[in-house]
């Protein structure tokens, strides 16, 4: 049997009862769990953590996160959690095991905090590697509806998985072309992302990058970050603390200070905390491309058109995120809060599950366009 799967996981181990990642799960399974917080703002369309999860009632990774968020707004201390099993394939978590045309593919949740730990120290952002002999330890595989023999683009329309496999080679291609600046690369992996789901041609070769196309994803970037809802975002992070704490230094009795962060000048606190580390924190910012380029939107069982969607807006609110974590921890952006600001951005568009706008590029024209030499492709053009 062979078994495709990230680089990265080589070095993964997330099977012990300390794990953060995993006590928060068997937590999430306990039926009568106290959660440290409850109820529901009356601004927050966020709500109370999900009620416990039957596990193997429902794929996989979304059944896995529901019960994660549940499990990481419990109080610690429950003697249960260090005796609770966790049952069929939610145990795998943070591993996903699907059947696919290639083979058992692995795909890995970036809410862990050893998959970050693993992101952070990666120099192959998108590697990936095959074992023809099976994985190291034994897992359940999902075999999805005709084993993923076909890929949903959109609602009633599909692509054959050979298509859905070479747009993802071709955008894994354009992440790891390092030697081109951050935002450059993103957009043409959104530019890439429109041809695939906006016009059907998945398998169109790689768009060239353009003046007009550069601003236009960067003011769709801008907008995206600043259609963010602080309190719904403030409200996300302080009720998983358990899972990224040790990274972004937030503690449960900083709430309003990460709320005054997220409501205030998110652009200032993105020039003296982010901006000047952008070339520092860019490796780590490649490594969650890699994963989440090569699992979405297989991963959460989604068409093409929305695991893209949440692709590009995770980056946004994760961005947002960075900034305000930093701004009230008084420290620098390094690639360890990157890593768990850009979770924290994923998991918030997952877990809200709103409509979400596509990217739209301008149209073609003859008119003379900006000069590339001209544009300014860092962070800071953002703000």
């Amino acid at each position: 049997m062979r078994v495709v799967f990230p680089a990265i996981l080589d070095g993964f181990a997330c099977a012990d009862a300390d794990c953060a990642c995993r006590r928060a799960l068997r937590a999430g399974l306990l039926p009568d769990v106290p959660a440290k917080s409850k109820g529901k703002s009356s601004k927050s369309k966020l709500g109370p953590p999900p009620a416990a999860v039957p596990a193997g009632q429902a794929f996989p990774f979304a059944a896995g996160e529901a019960a994660l968020i549940r499990g990481a707004a419990a109080a610690p201390g429950d003697p249960r959690l260090d005796a609770a099993e966790l049952p069929g394939k939610i145990g795998d978590y943070p591993l996903i095991a699907q059947q696919t045309p290639q083979g058992v593919e692995l795909t890995v949740a970036t809410l862990c905090p050893s998959v970050r730990a693993l992101l952070a120290d990666s120099g192959e952002p998108v590697t990936i590697a095959r074992a023809e002999g099976g994985w190291r330890a034994q897992l359940h595989v999902f075999a999805a509806q005709g084993k993923r023999k076909d890929v949903k683009l959109v609602a009633g329309t599909a692509i054959k998985w050979a298509e859905y496999a070479q747009l993802r080679d071709n955008l894994l291609d354009l992440v790891a072309e390092q030697t081109a600046p951050l935002l450059a690369r993103l957009t043409r992996v959104a530019l890439m992302l429109e041809l695939a789901v906006g016009e059907r041609t998945p398998t169109a070769p790689p768009p060239l990058l353009t003046g007009r196309g550069f601003l236009a994803y960067r003011g769709f970037l801008e907008s995206r970050m600043a259609a963010a809802n602080p309190q719904e975002m403030a409200e996300l992070a302080l009720r998983t603390t358990s899972l990224h704490g040790a990274e972004s230094g937030l503690s449960s009795a900083q709430g309003p200070e990460l709320l005054a962060a997220l409501a205030g000048d998110w652009r200032a606190d993105m020039l003296a905390w982010l901006v000047p580390y952008e070339h520092e924190v860019t490796p780590a910012v490649d490594g969650w491309l890699g994963v989440r380029v090569y699992a979405a939107p297989l991963d959460r069982d989604q068409s093409l058109a929305r695991g893209y969607a949440e692709f590009l807006e995770g980056f946004a609110v994760g961005l947002r995120y960075a900034a305000a974590l930093a701004h009230v921890r008084g420290r620098q952006v390094d690639a360890a809060l990157m890593l768990a600001a850009l979770a924290l951005g994923e998991f918030y568009v997952s877990y809200r599950q709103e409509d979400l706008p596509l990217f739209v590029p301008p149209s073609s024209s003859h008119d003379r366009g900006p000069r590339m030499a001209d544009l300014d492709m860092t962070l800071a053009s953002v703000c």
